[in-house]
């Protein structure tokens, strides 16, 4: 790998990004509880697949019975969903219609970087200073740099939440946008273009069509992924199954299906803007202390509280999500790879250990919207660090490398950022793995083996079904009888293998225990 920093190119130098500003005031936020649950333990002699598939069982029939009694789970990313909504956004497009050119071009002859995707790029709503965003701080470090780059008009088109589900078309009866909306009202943005996204007269956000209608774009920055994985209940349900010793395959298979859309989309994105110049964002690892399912350990207020099932969650989380992940972000640089694009690698850059680097940039720290921090977006620190990493990889052009962050603090009020560049080819295909290098982990052979099989299968139990239960759904999102008919026939399977054989010819049995 090669290295620069930021705004001096080819520079062994350190060049700082700005720092988050003091919090400001904000409302509280309301959020439900789980109920404890007791989970019957497993006959001792069960093994391997075999304990996993009935810790499975066990939780999965815990949670049937309580779902109905249980409180909303604490996440940061709940989908607000609800009846109505779709109206009061359709509403809105019709303003925005009537107002006179608040929504066309300043000027068509401006040279243009489009930020489309998910909230890596709209960011606002989880900042520590909401007004100073990613479409903000772009523009800044491009008239930095001076020359052709200060040329550049900032776009954003990326709306939160966002997925390869619905990138093309958002429509706000499946999945609506307006809290995030109605926030963009609330903050005092400099700008008038950052008070809306562009809908159209129907409600629907048709992103690649809003790419289609701007002229002289150059560079097109596209971040999808993230909520594939964070609200996708098939991503989601994929993967965690996945982690059964006999259904590995279905993680090749969800990262083969992201792979097909990651494609179309990108597709898309050139057909729309032929002449740009396209930078794919790699999302970043979650901090450590949120969990996918349960988020972050804090209460309606904010503020930090023990949580011991959470606490869980995270542990394996931490220890498994990379593996999980990493097939699906080899997609991305697979069709990075075919296009001859540059990406941004932000697991690589982003350290999930420091709050700083998330959300408000501390827990129990909430913004002026009354959003707490949120371990799985960017804080006002990061979103420096995106804005160099893209204003680099812009001025570099058009080519197939990798560029991530190395942040470093510089005194208690800035942080510096060294940007390491590697070529997206074969090598890096073979040897890459999404997130922080991990510490090794425990040996297999300590502790007992049916204990350490049977709390795998509790987790991934816990995550499959608390997932279903938070989002309104049955256990699983598919018939019990199905999946324990499924259940029964692995097992049945598993105690067919483990069962003694006897020994033929010249050969010798062994067991070991």
């Amino acid at each position: 790998p090669t290295y620069s920093s930021g705004r001096a190119l080819g520079a062994m130098r350190w060049d700082p990004v700005a720092a988050p500003l003091p919090p400001g005031p904000g409302l509280p936020r309301s959020s439900g509880r789980p109920l404890a649950l007791h989970v019957p333990r497993p006959p001792v002699d069960f093994q391997g697949a075999h304990a996993v598939s009935c810790a499975t069982v066990s939780v999965a029939l815990a949670y049937a019975r309580r779902q109905r009694l249980a409180g909303a789970l604490p996440r940061q990313r709940q989908r607000r969903h609800g009846r109505g909504r779709g109206r009061s956004l359709k509403a809105e497009a019709v303003r925005q219609e009537t107002s006179a050119t608040a929504r066309q071009e300043t000027s068509a002859a401006e040279p243009k970087v489009v930020l489309l995707g998910d909230s890596v790029l709209d960011n606002f709503f989880w900042l520590e200073t909401p007004e100073r965003h990613l479409r903000v701080r772009l523009q800044e470090a491009l008239e930095a740099r001076g020359g052709d780059l200060a040329a550049l008009k900032c776009v954003n088109l990326a709306v939160d939440e966002t997925s390869t589900f619905d990138f093309e078309v958002r429509d706000p009866a499946s999945h609506p946008w307006d809290v995030y909306a109605n926030a963009r009202q609330r903050v005092d943005f400099a700008d008038e273009e950052d008070r809306t996204y562009k809908t159209d007269s129907d409600g629907i956000i048709r992103s690649v069509d809003n790419l289609a209608q701007l002229a002289q774009v150059q560079w097109a920055i596209l971040s999808l992924g993230g909520n594939d994985v964070l609200l996708g209940p098939e991503v989601k349900i994929g993967l965690g199954l996945s982690m059964l010793p006999t259904l590995e395959e279905k993680r090749q298979k969800v990262a083969a299906d992201f792979g097909v859309r990651f494609r179309r989309a990108v597709t898309a994105v050139r057909k729309a803007a032929p002449d740009a110049n396209l930078v794919v964002v790699i999302p970043y690892h979650p901090h450590y202390e949120y969990s996918m399912l349960y988020g972050a350990p804090i209460d309606e207020a904010g503020q930090r509280i023990p949580d011991p099932l959470g606490d869980a969650a995270r542990s394996f989380e931490r220890q498994n999500l990379s593996d999980l992940v990493t097939p699906l972000v080899l997609e991305m640089l697979t069709v990075a790879r075919d296009v001859g694009c540059p990406v941004i690698d932000l697991s690589k850059t982003l350290d999930p250990t420091l709050e700083e680097h998330y959300g408000t940039g501390k827990i129990g720290r909430v913004n002026s919207l009354g959003v707490p921090w949120s371990g799985v977006e960017p804080s006002d620190v990061s979103c420096g660090f995106i804005a160099e990493l893209l204003c680099h990889a812009i001025s570099k052009g058009s080519r197939p490398v990798v560029y991530s962050g190395v942040p470093r603090p510089e005194g208690t009020e800035s942080w510096s950022l060294l940007i390491k560049e590697q070529p997206n080819d074969g090598w890096m295909a073979k040897s890459y793995r999404f997130g922080p290098k991990l510490p090794e982990r425990r040996s297999q052979e300590e502790g007992d083996g049916s204990a350490k099989w049977f709390g795998i299968g509790v987790v991934v139990a816990l995550l499959l079904n608390g997932l279903s239960f938070v989002t309104g759904g049955d256990v699983l999102f598919f018939d019990r009888a199905a999946f324990e008919a499924e259940l029964k026939t692995t097992l049945a399977d598993e105690a067919t293998r483990s069962a003694p054989t006897e020994p033929s010819g010249g050969t010798s049995a062994m067991t070991t225990s």
